[in-house]
């Protein structure tokens, strides 16, 4: 698969490569000494401050500002500090982690509790399955200790034995924070390149170490945007180069850079600069290991160049436009054979198509629909699409969401009736036909079938390497019949399939192993709801057997944009709670991509955007309505993007609600997306709209969590933050807090900030210390909902 990584801007979570959801919430009882002092809590100074809307002399407010500008004021703005150092904030937010530690301390132990339990499910020493890489006969595999809170790397050649490779414990030694953004063995496999984020702040170092001798080299590219590839590498003379990206101002990626093993890196070139601020660049090789694909991409229109990485050295190398960007379309490149293999949206196809072209004929006029063998494609797969040669047509309930090339096969993953789905097409040459007259053998789909899991309400990906190095496929090699999926639910654990693409036989190679847990305990089931405009959102819902109580304890959560899909995975920091009584449930509302790119693109973004908001609260009426919880028994949860939700749903119906987790929640929406100086801001006016246009201003101000908080009752809200967040700044949630809390008169009722002062918007990298935050905060929700004595269902 091209190894172009793109993540939501306002992302749900690392990985699948961030698929796993951060969730969960709130309410309750609490123990308390009679004499002590309930915690005073800090009070944010007001100092107004004019915030313009509109026109600004020397700064990008997009293409129609209003003019004259719109003013508000902003009395909260002192707490921005773009270089995270000033004494009095950073003592401010001390003083909130001082409160919520004083409001949470009689719930220590059972956050205590909850994290042995979720450590006492892991095998701490585990190896992870073992997968091959290139045609060397290297086969690597990524390992954990116990005790250690970094993963391993190591890997063998021919079967002998086994070597560390990287030991990322070792890199984090000096570290107060440390996430690995790439890992990269040339082709050779002797030279290993990887980067690393020290704070957080997803500003990467770029290092290289020999794997021959196992010394570091003394190239180090500082400054980038965390992924690397490797361009032309000859061995024999020694030559390598390798492919990185840089940040402007605004931590937008705006340049692509070819970097020679050996050169200092002010002798770098640069291959392509994106000026357009609308647009980030991105890079990848194909799975051919032919081309390097260069992107530039906007939430909704990309362009790609390609460069022949076999041509030789970075002087005979010549940036080729495939197609030129077109507002509104997008597509997506691949290589095998003679041929381009390409998802696009043309035509109005909004899920997308795949279509091929030649290599020498890449651009748009030349695509056409991949065609069926004539006379049939010959061998068939045990009768789940045979040999008859039918073309993948393109059908509108069928979404198509990235592509992975083989020498003999495609594999196809995206979606089908709101089901996480994956396809594989088997290709064959066919002599010159009629579409290309040229004389040369085309390729044609011999056969193809959609892939068959356990259930259908789960989550299936080709396979990375580990959720402990999330940045590795663990599909390396091109020639090959064999492709590692993952596959999870609700209830069932990350498990790893080997898939015989020709035989569509699939066979079990590593289950993630989770201690004391049983499947067999536990339920899961998907209905329908159906909200205030008549539109079915779907809902998935998991519980333990013998510890669902009607109308009991609930955790509902939602994410709802950028078109991503919060599909059904398995959290073993969920169990802990189940085994309390508490469902899990997932609202699969609109601005995901759960139904179809049409869920986001026409009803969950822009001026449709508060179908997201109405359809999450409409579900948890639901719920409430029909005896699954009540509104003393229901936690809501959202991260990111998803505090977005968080904010409105406290804000429509704040009653409905016990508690809230707010992760690093976006809720200064309006006030972040006017000021381009912010990281971002202005690639993100193509999925909220831009608030210095008259166009959205109303209407984005009409939702906007901040502005919108009203004096009454309020649930009780746990607000994490990350000091170093680039995505969602640390000043959201304080600003957040503060206000929410002034607003509040509901007696007792918790308004609490916790910020990392170490970490930024994926929580801490310490594996170890991530399990303690999460069972923080299921304590607080366990806390909220009266659950703090409750005992799990295995101590019955």
């Amino acid at each position: 698969m091209v190894n172009i990584v793109k993540v939501a801007p306002i992302a749900i979570g690392a990985a699948v490569a961030a698929r796993a959801i951060i969730r969960r919430g709130r309410g309750g009882a609490r123990a308390a000494s009679a004499s002590a002092s309930p915690p005073v809590p800090p009070v944010a100074k007001r100092v107004p401050h004019k915030v313009l809307f509109g026109v600004v002399e020397g700064e990008n407010r997009g293409a129609k500002p209003m003019d004259p500008p719109v003013e508000r004021n902003d009395d909260l703005f002192w707490l921005r500090d773009d270089d995270r150092k000033d004494p009095s904030i950073v003592a401010h937010l001390e003083a909130e982690n001082a409160y919520t530690e004083a409001h949470l301390a009689h719930a220590q132990p059972l956050a205590k509790k909850v994290y042995d339990e979720i450590v006492g499910s892991i095998q701490e020493t585990d190896d992870d399955v073992p997968f091959p890489w290139g045609d060397k006969g290297h086969t690597y595999m990524v390992r954990t200790v116990k005790g250690k809170a970094y993963p391993i790397v190591v890997r063998t050649l021919n079967d002998k034995d086994w070597e560390t490779v990287l030991d990322v414990n070792e890199v984090a030694a000096p570290l107060k924070y440390c996430s690995v953004g790439a890992f990269r063995p040339d082709p050779s496999h002797d030279i290993l390149a990887y980067s690393i984020d020290p704070s957080g702040y997803e500003t990467y170092e770029v290092r290289f170490k020999d794997l021959v001798t196992g010394e570091d080299m003394p190239d180090v590219i500082k400054g980038t945007a965390g992924g690397v590839s490797w361009g032309h590498c000859d061995a024999s003379t020694g030559h390598r180069e390798v492919y990185y990206s840089t940040q402007d101002d605004a931590h937008r990626p705006d340049k692509v850079w070819r970097h020679v093993i050996g050169t200092d890196q002010s002798a770098d070139t640069c291959v392509l600069h994106e000026p357009d601020e609308l647009f980030n660049v991105g890079f990848g090789r194909t799975s051919s290991g032919r081309f390097m694909l260069i992107e530039s991409e906007s939430t909704e229109t990309n362009e790609v160049h390609y460069v022949d990485i076999t041509a030789g050295p970075g002087a005979n190398q010549s940036l080729a436009l495939m197609q030129p960007r077109r507002m509104g379309h997008r597509y997506y490149p691949e290589h095998r054979g003679d041929h381009w293999f390409i998802l696009t949206n043309r035509d109005g196809k909004i899920n997308f198509d795949l279509v091929r072209a030649r290599l020498t004929l890449p651009s748009e006029d030349h695509w056409q629909t991949v065609p069926g063998a004539p006379g049939g494609g010959g061998e068939g797969c045990d009768g789940v699409g045979g040999g008859d040669g039918r073309p993948f047509q393109w059908s509108e309930g069928r979404t198509l969401e990235s592509m992975c090339a083989f020498k003999d096969f495609l594999v196809l993953e995206g979606r089908e009736g709101g089901f996480s789905a994956a396809w594989v097409l088997r290709l064959t040459e066919h002599p010159a036909d009629s579409e290309i007259d040229d004389g040369d053998a085309h390729a044609c789909i011999a056969s193809w079938h959609k892939t068959s899991w356990p259930s259908q309400n789960c989550c299936v990906y080709t396979s990375v390497a580990s959720s402990n190095l999330s940045c590795v496929g663990a599909n390396q090699v091109f020639d090959t019949d064999v492709v590692m999926f993952s596959y999870q639910s609700l209830t069932t654990p990350k498990t790893v399939y080997a898939y015989d693409m020709r035989t569509a036989k699939s066979k079990i190679v590593k289950p993630t192993p989770v201690r004391g847990y049983n499947a067999d305990r536990y339920a899961t089931t998907r209905m329908e709801v159906t909200v205030r405009d008549g539109t079915k959102v779907p809902v998935s819902i998991a519980w333990r057997k013998d510890a669902k109580t009607p109308k009991g304890p609930m955790l509902l959560s939602g994410y709802g944009s950028y078109g991503v899909s919060n599909d059904p995975t398995f959290s073993r920091e969920d169990v802990p709670l189940m085994d309390r009584g508490v469902v899990m449930a997932v609202a699969h509302i609109r601005g995901g991509g759960e139904m179809g790119r049409h869920w986001y693109e026409k009803e969950g973004k822009y001026l449709t955007k508060k179908n997201t908001f109405n359809d999450f609260v409409d579900v948890a009426e639901h719920l409430v309505a029909t005896g699954w919880t009540s509104t003393s028994k229901l936690a809501i949860s959202g991260r990111s993007a998803g505090g977005l939700l968080m904010g409105n749903a406290v804000n429509m119906r704040p009653e409905l609600f016990k508690c809230v987790v707010a992760a690093v929640p976006f809720v200064d929406m309006i006030v972040s997306m006017c000021d381009p100086s912010i990281p971002l801001t202005t690639g993100e006016w193509e999925e909220w709209g831009n608030p210095n246009e008259e166009e959205y201003y109303e209407y984005m101000l009409s939702y906007g969590p901040m502005e919108n908080i009203k004096k009454g009752p309020k649930p009780e809200v746990l607000i994490t933050a990350g000091l170093h967040d680039p995505r969602v700044a640390y000043w959201e949630a304080a600003k957040y807090a503060a206000r929410l809390r002034a607003a509040n008169e509901t007696k007792d009722s918790r308004i609490l900030l916790k910020t990392d002062l170490a970490a930024g918007h994926f929580s801490a990298s310490d594996r170890y210390q991530l399990y303690k935050e999460r069972a923080y905060e299921h304590a607080f929700v366990l806390d909220s909902l009266g659950l703090s004595n409750a005992k799990p269902g295995w101590a019955k």
